[in-house]
């Protein structure tokens, strides 16, 4: 901090030399008389110097930057007047005081009009200078800021999708369990394995489901495992077909983003219906598009807190894809009277 003050105190020293050396060798150039090269360098310097930091550090903040535009041309209007009439003032007291010296001086050797002109031209510099250096660190404050914000908002988008994903696995697992549960209450022969494809399952979810991208042929065989599970709870009632491709180019997808519509669609399209239900499951793989059908019954008889609750699970959804696939997918919601359908179309990463 306080190099940094030294610094621009010697910075603005050093232009304030340099700017009186240039008026000393202006006039000199303009004058046979090097004592008026003297005098009016020494004179026209504090005139430049005050009107520059009156600008730049009052009129143009107080006024310019706040867009009170008729009080600061008014004050520059009177700034520059001014200083104008001070150098020729300047010209006046060189004027008698080489008249003492030599009474046959031409005031015309004096060049008043190139005081006005070298005057204001280092007025103009200075604002210059100063205003360029302003735009300068101003942009790269913005920089700053919007490389902050951004590095918030990043943040913010991890901590949701953290937030989203551990609603996602306890709420699977309830399920998953419910079905274990009556399974061994009916005392199924279907328990054991019901009970292998859960520790599959598991096994994806708290070990495998950590990284932001998994490859495409893990999610998928966990949807199968989930599937199997629910084989077995609705094997009576249940008519399903399932389409999976068979090649998925190593691609990755973002874990456990397809199984909450596979999940509705068991859990509202086949629990709740009076007869046997139906589950369609289509996946194919075109180029790195993955595109995802699923369409189930519906029993419109209990439609009200059915939707309720797949309402819920499909904002979530919704947000993961905003969160993670951002213009990179695009979904669509059918819903019919006895038929409910989602479409899913996502670009995937190799």
């Amino acid at each position: 901090m306080h190099k940094s003050i030294i610094t621009r105190i010697a910075l603005h020293v050093i232009f304030w030399v340099s700017v009186g050396s240039f008026y000393f060798i202006t006039f000199n150039n303009n004058s046979e008389i090097r004592a008026v090269s003297y005098i009016l360098s020494v004179g026209l310097l504090p005139v430049a110097f005050f009107e520059a930091y009156f600008f730049n550090y009052i009129l143009i903040p107080k006024f310019l930057e706040k867009k009170r535009y008729g009080r600061f041309f008014f004050f520059s209007f009177y700034t520059v007047l001014t200083s104008t009439w001070l150098s020729f003032l300047i010209v006046m007291f060189t004027l008698i005081f080489i008249l003492e010296r030599d009474a046959s001086l031409d005031p015309a050797v004096l060049h008043p009009e190139l005081q006005v002109v070298s005057l204001n031209f280092i007025v103009f510099l200075a604002i210059s200078i100063k205003q360029v250096k302003r735009a300068f660190y101003m942009q790269i404050e913005k920089s700053e800021i919007e490389k902050n914000i951004l590095t918030s908002e990043l943040k913010l988008k991890e901590a949701e999708l953290k937030l989203l994903k551990a609603q996602v696995h306890p709420h699977f697992l309830f399920n998953t369990l419910n079905n274990l549960y009556g399974l061994t209450l009916e005392k199924s022969d279907d328990a054991p394995k019901l009970v292998l494809q859960l520790s599959e399952i598991l096994d994806y979810i708290l070990y495998r489901c950590d990284d932001k991208k998994v490859p495409l042929s893990d999610e998928l065989n966990n949807l199968k495992n989930y599937i199997e599970i629910e084989k077995i709870r609705y094997s009576k009632k249940l008519e399903l077909k399932t389409e999976f491709p068979q090649n998925n180019n190593s691609l990755k997808i973002a874990p456990l983003i397809l199984l909450p519509f596979v999940e509705n669609a068991f859990k509202h399209g086949v629990s709740n219906f009076p007869g046997v239900g139906f589950v369609k499951i289509d996946i194919n793989i075109v180029s790195k598009n993955l595109i995802f059908n699923i369409k189930n019954s519906r029993n419109h008889l209990i439609k009200k807190e059915i939707d309720s609750k797949k309402g819920i699970g499909l904002v979530n959804v919704k947000k993961r894809l905003d969160l993670l696939y951002p213009e990179k997918y695009i979904l669509s919601i059918d819903e019919q009277a006895e038929t409910f359908s989602v479409n899913l179309t996502l670009e995937l990463e190799v």
